[in-house]
């Protein structure tokens, strides 16, 4: 067996330490330390706050949703009803994502306690597009009824987030809050009893029609298919990948611990 010297040696580790780069330390904020059911969504959040293409999708409905307002507005027949636009607020057309974003930070799960000190703030910010497209609507008399599912105690500071924003008709009349039900349909009707309902703008394809409220993701997705045609004319969909009724469709009509829902989730999974 060769033998070296000391010196030898240390020159050699020297070399060797020198041909490789040096790992670049990372860190971060976050007090986030483990994985949990929450970090699922973290590149969801950050795609919604960070990516061009995310702007891109809402420029891209909300020029889409006033192409066919202004084709409405010119086939528009005097004496009929007057026409309204029915929408959604969260991730319609405002962004909720700080709150998530507090949440994996804080290394917390959703509560209705901390979304509604996120709400109490009253500053979210609206869609890329949103204002513009709702003041066009209002500048040619449209009625805007902004129907959401949040609670009744968050209706003045919706209206005084929303007005911040620069969102026309916001006040209590065309800010419709959640009731008994997360049932959109019955608010709709009510609109529609007096108004004709010419656009249906959300993130959620219950923000649409009563079918496909509470249906599982099989079901879900036919009804897309039967409903193709209204996407792009009547229905305008936002992009929303951070929370919705996709997931739970997933194993509705079960009612799941987040260990189930984390099991369901893996075995939805299509590889090839």
């Amino acid at each position: 067996m060769r033998k070296y010297s000391l010196s030898v040696i240390i020159f050699a580790l020297f070399l060797a330490s020198c041909s490789r780069p040096a790992m670049p330390l990372i860190t971060h904020k976050s007090t986030s330390r483990s994985i949990t059911t929450l970090d699922y969504s973290l590149n969801a959040v950050l795609w919604q706050q960070h990516s061009g293409e995310y702007k891109a999708l809402c420029f891209q409905a909300f020029s889409l949703a006033r192409m066919q307002l202004q084709d409405t507005l010119l086939k528009s027949q005097s004496g009929s009803k007057p026409l309204a636009i029915v929408t959604d607020i969260d991730e319609s057309i405002l962004d909720n994502s700080p709150q998530q974003a507090q949440d994996i930070l804080n290394h917390t799960t959703y509560t209705e306690k901390s979304w509604k000190a996120w709400t109490a703030k009253a500053s979210a910010k609206p869609l890329p597009g949103a204002v513009a497209f709702f003041q066009f609507a209002d500048q040619h008399n449209v009625q805007i009824f902004y129907i959401s599912n949040r609670s009744q105690d968050e209706l003045e500071a919706t209206i005084t987030n929303m007005k911040a924003a620069g969102f026309p008709q916001a006040d209590t009349k065309h800010v419709i809050m959640k009731g008994e039900s997360s049932d959109k349909e019955p608010r709709r009707l009510a609109v529609a009893e007096t108004h004709r309902i010419v656009m249906l703008i959300g993130d959620n394809l219950n923000d649409f029609d009563k079918s496909f409220y509470q249906q599982n993701a099989a079901q879900r997705a036919q009804l897309v298919a039967d409903h193709q045609t209204l996407f792009g004319t009547k229905f305008i969909i936002l992009p929303n990948a951070i929370y919705g009724d996709w997931e739970s469709a997933l194993w509705r009509p079960q009612t799941v611990t987040p260990a189930e829902s984390d099991a369901i989730k893996h075995s939805a999974l299509q590889g090839f």
